[in-house]
Order: C-alpha cells, then structure tokens, then sequence
C-alpha cells in the first residue's frame, strides 16, 4: 500500500472548483481550473486509511481494506496532475512527471529498503535472509507484487514468514500504475490534438475554441479509463473466483480501483454532494471504512466484488465536498489539525510499521502478536521515523530541487541509493543461492559420514549414535532450509490452474499414480528413484486442492476451475487402462481432504472397481507454528538438545482421513508415524538432520533418509494388498 504517494506526487488536497466557495462551474465542465482552496479532508482520510492498515496488522493479524481506499486516493489525484499538465500547457511531459514522482517516492523508500536491510542482517533468522534479500530486490524493482503472485503468496499466510517489505507490493503495483496511466494519458492526448473533420468554432465562441482540446481530452481519458476500470473489474471478479492469493497481488486485478478514484476526478461538478448529502456520506463512507475488515475477510476475497466495499467508501468520501458543510460532518473531523498534519506523512507512517512490526517478530517470535502498550509503540515509532524522514530526506530534496546547481547531485544520491540497495541485496541473494547449491553435497557428506545414523536412521539409537553424530554439522544448513524441497514443486498443479499437471517416471510394467496434496509431492523424488530398479511407472498427480477421492467432480460444491481438474483426473484413472495402484498421501490436511473418511472410502469404491488397488501412506506429523518457530529462532545446541521438539499427541492431530478411510476399506497403509517419532514426542532433529523446513512439510534431506525403511514397508504393503 503505497497510496499516500500519490497525494505526494500531485499537490494532494487540492480541490477541484466545485469547493471553491462561491464559484459554481457549467454544468459541462467536467473538471474546471483549481481553486485555491484544498481538500483537507483527503489528507485526513489517508491518516484514518494508514493507521487502520497498521492497527490491523499489528493487533489483528488482518488487512483492513485501507490499502484499496489508497488506491482510490491515488487514482483521483494522479489523474488530476495530468489533466493539470494539459491544462496549462497542453501536452504532457512524461520524464518530468516520472521524475516528479520518483523525487517524492524514493527518498523515503530508499531510507526504508536500507533500514530494511540492516534488518535483515541483524534481526532476521538465519533462513529467512535469503527471501528478505529476494524481496527487498523486487522492491527496489518495483516487481515485489508480481513477484508474490506468481509465488502465490498469501499476505497473512501463517506457513510463510515475513519478510521485513512484503508491505512493498503495494508500492510496486503502484509504480506500474503510474506508468499505465501515463499511457492512457498520452494516447487520449494523440486521439484529443488529431485534426478534426468537423465544423470550426464560431469565432464569435472563442473560449469554446480555446478549451476545445483540453475537453476533448478529458472525455477520451475518461473514455479510455472507463474501459481500462471495466476490464480490470471483470477480470478481477474471475481471477479471485479461481485464483484470490495471485489477484491480491496482480496490478490487472486492481486497476479497477484506481480508475474509480480517476472517474471522480474527471466528473468534477456532475459527481458531488453538498450540504446534508456530503454529510451522511462521509459518515457512512468513514464508519463503513473503519468496519470493513472486521465484517469481511479481506485477505482472502479480495480484490473481487468484496473489494466494491472500501472502494465504495472511497468514492462517498471523495465526491462529499465541503461546500455548505454541516458541523456533524464526517469531513470536518478528517481536515482536523492532527489528521491533516499526520496525513503528510501517512506514506512514512505506511512503509515504516510494518518492518517495525516484523522486526519485533524476530524478537519475539515470528507469530507474536503486541500487546496494547507495545502495538502503540510500534505505531508511535512508525509516526516518529516518518517524520524524521520527512523533514532530513523528502524535504531535503524538495528544496534543494529548484536549485540548478543541486539538481546533479540530487539525481546522483537517489541513483545511488537505489543502486547501492540494489547491489546490497543482489549479494545477499548469491549467497543464498551458494548456500542452496552446497546443500546435496552438504547432506551426501554428512549421510557418507554418519553412515546408518543418519537421519531417521537416529531415531531410538541415542546412545548408539551419539559418538558418530557428535562433530556432524546440522543439515541442511539453515540458510537454505526454505529450499530443501527436492523437486517437490517441479511437477505440482498450482492453486489457479485449470489444468492437472502430471508426469511420469520409469517404464516398468507396474503402473502406479501418485496423489495427492504438497505431503504427496513429497515422495515424488523418493519414488521417481526407486521406479527404474522397482519396475514401475510412476505417474504424480499432485497439487493444492482438487485431490480426486477427497472430492470428485460430481460434487455440487467444486468451483468450475477445480471441476476441471477432477474431470482430467477421473480421465486418467478410469477412462484409460486402469493403474495398478493409486498411491494417496497427505490425509491431514483438513483444507485439501474436506470430505469425511466415509465419502473418502465410498468415492474409492469406483478405483477398486476399476481394477486398481489402494495404498495410503500414513501422513508425516506437524509441528505446528511453535515447533517451525522454534527451529528458525532457536540456536544449534538447543536443537540438538530437544527444545523443539512437540509431543507426538499434538503433533498428529488432526486425524488423517486417508489412513481412516484406507481402513473402511480394508486398504494397506504403509506406517510413517515412527520414522518421525520416538518415546512419544517427534524431534525437529533427528541424526544431525533437520526434520522440517516448515509447519508440516519434511525437509527434502529427512525424508530421503526414510526411504530405505520406507519402501521396505511400501513393498509389504503392496504384497499384502496383492495377496488380499
């Protein structure tokens, strides 16, 4: 959320003449000449905007709906600065309005992304240092929000930690804004300042003569960003349907909501309410702002038709003017001194709290949430730093800008800077990639050294293994413990796909499909490896959500992307040559195994019909929030020495439906629970090897450990399931 930018960028609070007292414009003047006067109100609505976006963060774990109401803001007064630059001089500049808006933007932001780094390097646990180094990168880019949704992140998802400027990716949507607006502003120029077949002007009109382009121009850019808002709209509602975590993030997804605010601009006096009106719509625009996280779950269905809510807000407070207000107005209360002077540094306010509020996780915990006294803190510090801020950095420049002589060495520090972050944390970055790229030698050179204890091989064998394992350095090295994957994700559908992704492994006259969720990816590698000496050929069918058995595509309540997917699932297990066995893993996911064992069991029904066999694999227990903190946080000794470790009754709740519904059917499920359990209580380390990047996910590294003791039992259950 970088919106506040914006009012930088274009002189904020000035008002269109509608608000001038005693001026009333034609009624087809869209957008007439500023007044003096200025839209205090629009400062204050940034503050309440802000501090919503940072209370909800810091005290509720949840986006408010203020990052669109910016959004909005943004699109308004950015469109009033070009219409502007048309007036007064009847062309568009594109380098001196980039440059304007670079001048406002990045000296804070540089300040932070440095702050954000020294973070990194002081605060952060060793295996978040990579990713903070990736994303202050795509930051400095402005692609940190294309970055997200092509990873598909959720901006509150518990299973993926913060990094100190995922709050960027609002800034880097904006960026693009700035840039698309551009263009549609100087394609509705060319369109406005081609001749025209038409009848002159009277020269008894000359002022219809004179403004003719600068309205023609207005009503081709109003033209151009009503389609552009339209498209932006439609898509938007389709991708949320079948892809919300990409939407969130997507600059396609949300151009709708600028183009609202640019609307506004460009309506002028058609679109305003006065007196009584402005009164009850501001108050029902700012309560129905300060609510609207409360009410809706804005993470997780924005930015569809949910989003028409703070948008909607927005835009009542926007078109309420101040003319002929009343004093219950809620206007009145948003151009008060405190909101307007905190209003001009809402965008310090904004980029400030949330590396504030990351770096007291690492302190703290990475799922620590302040308590009353120390959120306020983290607010009164963000306030305190932007203002610091902006009167040594965004005044500074400001002032020396209209100076010639100081112009270069303006340009040249704000280069510099960007470029000294970017070169910060593009080293960062390789030695993360150094750190990925030692870890199979890592892991071949401790597994040749520890010989049978390692890994899961430790289990039970403390005393047997302790003397071996004594001088083994923890792998993988927990720089790179995020990208222990194997290649889980080589051959995964992901979330918005409409089409299953599959591949196969081996040419053996076994046929096996493998299904599942991210727990069944995990064996693709481990069954990929034994396929060839085994005799199998191994197809995966494994992605988030849509797992056939757990939900076929019959099912009334599937949306139509993952009907799709079940459809093309069903294709390969029924209508070709039937598999041997159908593999299933990953039975506690409540999200991915909706259904009851019951339903599980009676959809399998079709498979055994068919003529393949069923085999579960027990699901691998979790560790939870606390466990996965525990070991980003905790040192290399208290690891080793336990203080990880979950209790074995915790760490197998919830119940795993496949291995239930496996028993209604009397199909064989292979035991995993002791390969990650001993003594009741299942260790975060196990053989000088960390047992979970994650949650629930086991590293790459323990899992290939199990495989020995792993395809021993599959084979019997195989057998077993031949014999029956």
């Amino acid at each position: 959320m970088t919106a506040p930018t914006a009012s930088m960028a274009s002189s904020p609070s000035t008002t269109s003449g509608a608000d001038a007292a005693g001026r009333r414009s034609s009624p087809n003047e869209a957008l007439p000449a500023p007044a003096s006067t200025k839209r205090l109100e629009i400062e204050g609505l940034r503050t309440v905007a802000a501090l919503l976006v940072a209370a909800y963060h810091i005290w509720f774990g949840k986006v408010s709906g203020g990052v669109d109401v910016f959004f909005v803001i943004t699109g308004f007064l950015i469109t009033l600065t070009l219409v502007g630059h048309v007036r007064r001089e009847g062309r568009i500049r594109p380098l001196q309005y980039l440059g304007r808006l670079a001048r406002r933007v990045w000296p804070m932001a540089a300040v932070v992304l440095v702050a954000a780094l020294a973070i990194t390097v002081t605060l952060a646990p060793e295996v978040l240092r990579a990713r903070n180094f990736t994303e202050i990168l795509a930051s400095a880019l402005y692609v940190e929000n294309e970055l997200l949704a092509v990873s598909a992140v959720d901006y509150l998802n518990a299973e993926d930690p913060h990094t100190v400027v995922q709050h960027f990716w609002a800034m880097s949507l904006q960026g693009w804004f700035y840039v698309i607006w551009l263009l549609v502003a100087l394609g509705a120029l060319w369109v406005a300042l081609r001749p025209r077949r038409t009848r002159r002007p009277r020269r008894s009109d000359p002022a219809r003569a004179a403004a003719d382009p600068t309205a023609r121009f207005r009503r081709m850019f109003a033209a151009a960003i009503a389609l552009v808002a339209a498209a932006s709209f439609v898509w938007s509602l389709w991708q949320t349907s079948v892809a919300q975590p990409t939407a969130y993030f997507s600059t396609s997804t949300r151009l709708w909501e600028f183009g609202v605010g640019a609307l506004i601009a460009l309506a002028g006096t058609r679109l305003v309410l006065r007196g009584t009106a402005a009164a009850i719509a501001s108050w029902v625009g700012l309560v129905g702002l300060v609510v609207c996280g409360m009410l809706l779950p804005v993470s997780s269905s924005f930015p569809g038709v949910a989003a028409l809510w703070p948008v909607s807000c927005a835009a009542l407070l926007l078109v309420a003017t101040r003319q002929n207000e009343r004093p219950w107005a809620a206007t009145r209360l948003l151009a008060s001194r405190p909101l307007v002077w905190l209003g001009g540094v809402a965008f310090g306010i904004y980029l400030w709290h949330w590396p504030l509020l990351v770096s007291y996780r690492y302190l703290f915990g990475q799922h620590a949430t302040p308590n009353l006294w120390q959120g306020s803190l983290i607010i009164a510090l963000a306030i305190g730093l932007a203002v610091l801020g902006n009167r040594l950095v965004e005044r500074q420049v400001s002032a020396s800008w209209p100076v010639p002589a100081r112009r270069p060495l303006i340009t040249m520090l704000l280069v510099g800077a960007w470029v000294a972050v970017v070169a910060a944390a593009g080293l960062g970055i390789a030695a993360g990639t150094a750190a990925a790229s030692q870890l199979d030698r890592d892991a071949a050179s401790a597994q040749a050294t520890a010989g049978s204890c390692f890994g899961a091989g430790a289990l039970g064998r403390d005393a047997e293994c302790a003397e071996v394992l004594a001088d083994q350095p923890l792998v993988p090295d927990r720089a790179a413990l995020l990208d222990d994957t194997g290649d889980a994700y080589d051959c995964y559908t992901q979330p918005d796909a409409t089409d299953l992704t599959t591949c196969t492994s081996g040419d053996g006259p076994t046929r096996i499909a493998l299904i599942g969720n991210s727990h069944a990816a995990m064996y693709r590698s481990l069954f990929d490896a034994e396929a060839g000496e085994a005799g199998w050929t191994v197809t995966t069918m494994v992605g988030n959500g849509c797992v056939w058995g757990a939900q076929t595509s019959s099912d009334a309540d599937v949306s139509d992307r993952c009907r799709g997917r079940l459809e093309q699932t069903e294709h390969l297990l029924f209508d070709a040559e039937p598999f041997d066995l159908v593999v299933y893993a990953g039975g506690r996911g409540a999200i991915d195994v909706p259904a009851e064992p019951a339903r599980i069991a009676e959809n399998w029904g079709r498979l055994t019909d068919a003529g393949s066999r069923i085999i579960v694999i027990e699901d691998n227990p979790r560790i939870g929030d606390a466990g996965a903190t525990c070991v980003i946080e905790s040192s290399e000794a208290d690891l080793r020495a336990g203080a990880c470790d979950v209790p074995e009754a915790d760490a197998t709740t919830p119940a795993d439906r496949y291995a239930d519904a496996a028993r209604l059917i009397g199909a064989p499920v292979v035991p995993t629970l002791d390969l990650y359990c001993v003594d009741n209580h299942c260790p975060a380390v196990a053989g000088s090897v960390i047992v979970y990047r994650d949650q629930h996910h086991a590293t790459a590294t323990y899992l290939r450990s199990t495989a020995p003791e792993f395809f021993e039992r599959f084979g019997a259950a195989v057998s077993g399931s031949a014999r029956g």
